[in-house]
């Protein structure tokens, strides 16, 4: 009996949708600790801010990154339709209809 895994991104354009969940994951985190931070500032709870600022720096790196890799697939996925010539297959039905 053969144990195959499918591996987690089988395609250019699954790893895309991934990025784009992560992206808006990353987002609604940011909103989220923002209000916490907030709230930390208002609470004068600085320990606590200051941690909370750390975070929202780190969670903005990581944006930044998921926004860089993005663009990467992005390339990579328009590389690949050169080589194979798949733009001009599209076109060519296209045309035929």
């Amino acid at each position: 009996m053969t144990n195959t895994t499918k591996p987690p991104f089988d395609s250019i354009e699954s790893a895309q949708d991934f990025l784009n969940v992560l992206a808006e994951t990353v987002l609604e985190e940011i909103r989220d600790i923002s209000r916490d931070h907030q709230i930390a500032l208002r609470d004068d709870a600085p320990r606590r801010a200051q941690a909370l600022s750390l975070a929202l720096f780190k969670l903005k790196t990581l944006s930044c990154y998921v926004h860089k890799s993005r663009r990467a697939l992005n390339d990579l996925r328009m590389l690949r339709r050169l080589i194979l010539d798949e733009r001009a297959t599209v076109e060519r039905t296209l045309a035929s209809l």
